[in-house]
């Protein structure tokens, strides 16, 4: 298997869901996340880029995940994992934008009970 075939394979429904679980998903949230901690924070550009590239991360797992459930012996498991990646790629977008739009921060500030 080259690296072509396993970006594309995940989104064609050829890899199990369980693969696709542990190491896109979960492994892989954990490398992306691993590569926050690298990255400057006090760069603007930088970050929302690296907010971009999370959230294309996210909607890859997502796409991958509606897509290989069906490989899933188990019928339920394949109905909850594509419920949830539903649910997933109309949720990303709204936290994108209210992280765009800096809604985020002034709900934390305010949850924290800074002024």
């Amino acid at each position: 298997m080259n690296i072509r075939d396993a970006f594309l394979d995940p989104l064609r429904g050829k890899t199990s869901l369980a693969r696709v679980f542990w190491v896109y998903g979960l492994l892989g949230s954990v490398v992306v996340s691993m590569a926050g901690l690298l990255i400057d924070s006090g760069s603007e550009l930088i970050m929302r880029s690296y907010i971009v590239f999370g959230l294309l991360f996210s909607i890859y797992v997502t796409v991958a995940t509606y897509q290989c459930a069906g490989n899933c012996r188990s019928k339920i498991v394949a109905r909850l994992a594509r419920i949830s990646a539903i649910i997933s790629i109309v949720v990303l977008p709204l936290f994108a934008y209210l992280e765009f739009s800096g809604a985020l921060d002034t709900a934390f500030i305010s949850l924290s009970g800074e002024q």
